[in-house]
């Protein structure tokens, strides 16, 4: 995975990545059912350890729907199309006011 991912995409929304794992379907009987996101990590080692355990090839983001699994969104692909979080509305490329 590339160093410009700057959020996700994830059930029809974008979130940053400080809010992807609120998201996740982790709880009991849902598709994630049993992983713990306790474990201090990144956004990006969290959601490849998931990918691994679940069988999910994030390096083909082709091969999944953003309905199922979150798909990334580059700094460019957020500097084409303004994108914010779902959850806390920072804007994705530019995270911090600076008003």
């Amino acid at each position: 995975m590339s160093e410009s991912i700057v959020g996700y995409t994830f059930n029809a929304d974008t979130y940053c990545p400080s809010h992807i794992a609120d998201v996740l379907p982790t709880g009991p009987g849902e598709a994630y059912d049993g992983w713990s996101l306790l474990i201090p990590a990144s956004a990006e080692e969290n959601l490849t350890e998931i990918a691994i355990a679940f069988g999910i090839d994030r390096d083909d983001e082709h091969s999944f729907d953003s309905g199922e699994f979150p798909k990334t969104i580059t700094r460019e692909q957020a500097e084409n199309e303004p994108s914010e979080c779902g959850t806390c509305g920072v804007d994705l490329v530019e995270p911090l006011c600076s008003v």
